[in-house]
């Protein structure tokens, strides 16, 4: 082993260190909470999946020109549809809505031009 004579070795001490691990820490935790405020504000898959669905619904009822069932569980989401007034004689207003897990994710309302067979039932 080789002596050191009369050289001193250049370190830290304890003190300079904790302090160092203490303002990185804080710098850490800020940018954990901006980051998750990034992802938590931001359109989700989940999001985009639901309304494309829904419009998806929207046009298959538009096709059939009624409604052939009034909930649907598609990929763990409720989609609920209502009539919800008579906007005239030749056309209903009609409303979808979709909660995922009890929570609403979004909904669509639009009109629906009434044909003869429809009026009869």
């Amino acid at each position: 082993m080789g002596k050191l004579n009369g050289k001193k070795l250049a370190g830290s001490t304890l003190i300079e260190v904790l302090i160092a691990m203490v303002i990185i820490m804080v710098v850490f935790s800020i940018a954990m909470g901006l980051f998750s405020n990034v992802l938590s504000g931001g359109v989700s898959m989940r999001k985009v999946q639901i309304n494309q669905q829904l419009e998806s619904l929207r046009l298959q009822v538009i096709e059939n020109g009624k409604i052939e069932q009034e909930h649907l569980v598609i990929d763990s989401v409720d989609y609920e549809l209502i009539k919800t007034e008579q906007a005239s004689s030749e056309t209903d207003l009609l409303e979808i809505k979709a909660s995922d897990h009890g929570t609403p994710a979004g909904s669509i309302r639009f009109l629906l031009k009434l044909n003869n067979e429809s009026k009869e039932d």
